[in-house]
């Protein structure tokens, strides 16, 4: 949706979009404050729920087994947790990245 610079910002300030909130994403679009939000209770709530289900198993398997191998599977749930966690919503690729192995410190190549 293609907004007038000298229309009324849809945050609802009452200012000009290009006083307000020009460059940035507008509500309901990838990258705003909305959509964010939402992705966060998303990963917060698949989060307790692994944890959850991973005391269940390890309780279930102290009662079976024994505490020590309830303790080593506890580790294994919580070493896959941060795993899938951490994989499951990687970030953006960075298309002007440069060279990343590169140690320049901050200084670019001159073309």
């Amino acid at each position: 949706m293609k907004i007038s610079r000298n229309a009324l910002c849809p945050c609802g300030s009452g200012k000009k979009y290009k006083h307000c909130c020009i460059g940035k994403p507008l509500p309901g679009e990838e990258g705003s404050d909305e959509v964010l939000a939402e992705e966060k209770r998303e990963m917060t709530r698949a989060g307790v729920i692994l944890a959850v289900i991973g005391l269940l198993v390890c309780i279930g398997i102290g009662v079976w087994k024994d505490t020590y191998t309830a303790i080593v599977v506890a580790a294994a749930w919580a070493l896959g947790q941060a795993a899938y966690m951490s994989f499951r919503n990687p970030p953006p690729v960075n298309d002007d990245a440069g060279n990343p192995a590169a140690l320049d410190f901050g200084r670019r190549e001159e073309k």
